[in-house]
């Protein structure tokens, strides 16, 4: 075989090798390209996954979110809680520790308690710290003395505690159309009723007031609409009052009013038509010539006494009656309206019993849950749920239904995020969710529409604010309300004390101390 011959078979040989080479070299590609378009559509398809993932995340997040207020009253927005909005002198859009508050068709009433006034929106607001329409116990909005600086001196009325040691010492002193400290407000066969608290009289307009300054019509707990003397110089009895606080009817027929520091709740069961009108039932004393907490015997309670009660609520169509008992930590419920003096109640939330009075069911003013209360102050009833405004504890309970057992905790909490949180604005700015010392509420809802939610009006006394709710907050998955053990009484006759083994070890210096009865 020739030489050329030999290079021409080699190189045919390796042409061939070369193919073969190639052949296998393309396949591999093909296959690695193969290999790795799959593993991006895994990718891809991860991604996706990844995709509905977060959203699901997202959607449980929102889910999650808190509710809060929809509206403020009293201040610009949401953020802001000083008096006034930290003006010296009031205006027709602020407030300084509102108490109570009622709503009438289409107008708001609030008492404005520390400008010593009552504020009225004729059309109920739609935006945000919206000016009120008229005014009553000043003569403008700008204007916010105690009986608008009126003063007497003791030489020429008394105390109305038998006290003669304080003759000659100035007080304020009411008029006809003044206000000091006002309380309690509602809407009684179409009339408006004001508690004027620190003048121990309850005033009533003829119709809704017009004007601003306008003039009461009638007086309950005084001879005129001239004097404001703690029962009536000192005669406690059927006609008198002593800081009267909140008022309601439920019927329009009723008046019932919590007669403070009488530590009563005086019930008229008939429209009263005269200055002074005696009232016809008293509940926590047996009769009414009798004024001491706890009818005397402070420190041990029954279903037949109260302490310095702030509230009551008629509701007729249960016939039930409920009082917040504050000084006693607690709220009483009547089965029906009592037609008898000193009646005792049927039901008690805020204690395990009867016979128990103690801060928070007994833990202490810096322990709390869903069955203790601190110092309560006022409550509603409806279909939206029972509402108690637990203001020591800066914070509203809520029971979706009507509790049928002693002590049964609530269901919900507004104000705070945990059944255990009690700090006010729970330590740091105000929000939409949060409450400093709330006070009076409202629940408006439509009757004749059951599928109406309605609204949850709140005096956020503290915040100098009135918030409205119209959805109500759902305890959170992650926030479930924590068991704590009450402390029992096994004796009724024993005083309740404050068990220290419920008392956090250390003192938090930050704490606010007890409040004082308001």
């Amino acid at each position: 075989m020739s030489e050329d011959q030999d290079k021409k078979e080699e190189e045919e040989i390796k042409d061939e090798a070369l193919e073969v080479a190639e052949e296998e070299v393309e396949e591999e590609v093909e296959e690695e390209v193969e290999e790795e378009v799959e593993e991006i559509e895994e990718d891809a398809l991860s991604e996706e996954e990844m995709d509905e993932i977060d959203e699901v995340d997202l959607e449980e997040v929102e889910e999650e979110k808190e509710v809060g207020a929809v509206m403020v009253i009293g201040q610009g927005d949401f953020s802001m809680r000083e008096s006034n909005r930290g003006a010296e002198d009031p205006g027709d859009n602020t407030f300084s520790e509102p108490q109570f508050i009622c709503r009438y068709g289409d107008m708001l009433f609030v008492t404005d308690w520390g400008n010593h006034r009552v504020l009225i929106w004729n059309q109920f607001p739609e935006e945000n710290g919206e000016p009120a329409s008229i005014v009553l116990g000043q003569e403008d909005f700008s204007d916010n003395l105690e009986n608008r600086g009126i003063t007497t001196t003791l030489d020429e009325m008394t105390s109305g505690l038998g006290d003669e040691n304080l003759e000659g010492f100035t007080i304020s002193k009411p008029e006809e159309d003044t206000l000091s400290g006002p309380a309690g407000v509602c809407v009684v066969d179409g009339k408006l009723y004001v508690s004027d608290s620190s003048n121990h009289r309850v005033l009533r307009w003829h119709g809704l007031p017009s004007d601003d300054g306008e003039v009461p019509s009638l007086v309950l707990g005084q001879d005129n609409l001239e004097c404001g003397e703690a029962n009536r110089r000192g005669l406690v009895g059927s006609g008198s009052l002593f800081f009267p606080f909140g008022i309601r009817s439920g019927d329009d027929q009723h008046v019932l009013v919590a007669d403070k520091d009488n530590h009563r709740v005086l019930i008229w069961q008939k429209i009263p038509f005269n200055d002074g009108w005696n009232a016809d039932v008293c509940l926590g004393q047996f009769g009414m010539d009798e004024r001491e907490a706890n009818r005397g015997d402070f420190d041990n309670v029954t279903p037949e006494t109260l302490s310095f009660p702030t509230s009551v609520f008629f509701h007729p169509e249960t016939g039930k009656v409920f009082v917040v008992d504050q000084g006693n930590n607690r709220v009483l419920i009547w089965d029906k309206l009592p037609s008898n003096n000193g009646v005792p109640a049927n039901l008690v939330l805020g204690q395990k019993d009867f016979y128990s009075r103690d801060v928070n069911g007994g833990m202490g003013a810096l322990r709390c849950d869903a069955v203790g209360m601190n110092f309560p102050t006022d409550l509603v009833y409806g279909r939206k749920g029972l509402f108690v405004s637990d203001s020591g504890n800066n914070r509203v309970l809520v029971w979706k239904e009507l509790p049928t057992e002693n002590g049964q905790p609530a269901d919900l909490v507004i104000g705070q995020n945990t059944f255990s949180g009690h700090k006010f604005n729970r330590w740091g700015e105000p929000s939409e969710c949060t409450l400093k010392d709330p006070y009076g509420m409202f629940l408006d809802e439509d009757p004749e529409d059951e599928e109406d939610n309605g609204k949850l009006f709140i005096c956020d006394r503290g915040n100098s604010r009135v918030v409205i709710w119209e959805e109500l907050p759902e305890p959170r998955s992650d926030q479930k309300p924590e068991e704590l053990d009450h402390p029992t009484m096994e004796d009724p006759e024993l005083l309740m004390g404050v068990d220290e083994d419920f008392m956090d070890d250390e003192e938090d210096e930050d704490e606010e101390a007890p409040k004082e009865l308001a």
